[in-house]
């Protein structure tokens, strides 16, 4: 990251870059863990997400704007780490959330965490619940507004909140 910054690249906490991974220098880019990028999951706000699926997510995107493609970077965002028998899976940012609902039990060390702002699903932080971590992953990405005891009820996989798409005819 230093020796982008420099060079004359924008950024503070990390290389500033557009959608296409681009830096402010003229045929730079940069991604990873020093790419600093505006994310629409966190509400719009510039953050460096240091994570090997965000440096390849950005690389794809990276490749296909160097052949010329129109590619651009709107991953979510997930990290994991496994502690002993603990199995952590976040999905999506937390940042700025106003409430959260509690799925599964703690107690038994198998539940998840979902993180709403102004009711949308924006983050899961799911302790050994893979189920959860790979299907609240779409209600991240749909931005979906949820009734919190529905995600409460971990009987209910969350798949099943997702609205029915029918088809395009053709």
């Amino acid at each position: 990251m230093d020796p982008l910054l420099r060079a004359g690249a924008d950024g503070d906490n990390g290389v500033l870059v557009d959608e296409q991974c681009r830096t402010t220098l003229p045929d730079i880019f940069a991604v990873g863990d020093c790419a600093a990028h505006r994310n629409e999951f966190a509400d719009g706000v510039t953050v460096r997400l240091e994570s090997v699926q965000n440096a390849v997510d950005q690389a794809i995107v990276t490749a296909k704007a160097i052949m010329g493609g129109e590619a651009r970077y709107r991953s979510v965002p997930s990290f994991w780490s496994d502690q002993f028998d603990i199995k952590l899976r976040t999905v999506g940012l937390s940042l700025g959330y106003d409430a959260t609902v509690i799925r599964g039990d703690p107690e038994a060390r198998s539940f998840s965490v979902v993180y709403l702002r102004r009711g949308r699903v924006i983050a899961l932080d799911c302790v050994n619940s893979v189920k959860d971590f790979a299907q609240g992953r779409a209600l991240v990405a749909a931005q979906l507004i949820a009734d919190p005891a529905t995600l409460a009820d971990s009987t209910t996989p969350l798949k099943q909140l997702l609205p029915v798409r029918m088809p395009t005819p053709t």
